[in-house]
């Protein structure tokens, strides 16, 4: 078997002035079987883009949202399959801030993508530390917890 493949991706802690996170949620097919999970706003990098410039692109077209960045604040990297692809996938996280009705879900841009996005939610650090259900990267409440104090 092939080696996977390098997936660089610029991500968003983002955070309302209460300290909630945002997440998106996604669906897609891992192993044959469905696999929802949460994560923060962001995507794939271009060749020609950086780690913040994605980030920045994403949230643009993710959530129609610009707001100044910092970091990166994280780096996550992981082997996973998604819809029959096997990436290593290396996610460079930011740091933005914004109001709670400020992001407009739009659910991407590209077809798979738009597929995959089925929802947006803010999550108190408390609900993120206690929720039972799959969040990447799997450190994100300590990360943001680290973030706010």
């Amino acid at each position: 078997m092939a080696a996977p493949e390098l997936r660089r991706t610029g991500r968003v802690i983002l955070m309302d002035p209460t300290y909630r996170v945002l997440l998106l949620r996604f669906s897609v097919t891992q192993a044959g079987e469905p696999f929802e999970f949460w994560a923060t706003p962001g995507g794939r990098a271009e060749d020609d883009e950086s780690d913040l410039e994605a980030a920045i692109r994403e949230l643009d077209e993710e959530l129609r949202l610009s707001v100044p960045l910092d970091g990166p604040v994280h780096v996550h990297e992981s082997t996973f399959e998604v819809n029959g692809n096997v990436w290593h996938g290396r996610d460079v996280f930011f740091h933005g801030r914004c109001a709670a009705n400020d992001p407009a879900f739009t659910g991407g841009t590209e077809p798979d993508e738009r597929h995959a996005l089925q929802e947006m939610r803010w999550w108190t650090l408390e609900e993120l530390e206690k929720t039972a259900e799959t969040v990447f990267p799997p450190d994100l409440a300590t990360v943001s917890r680290q973030l706010v104090s």
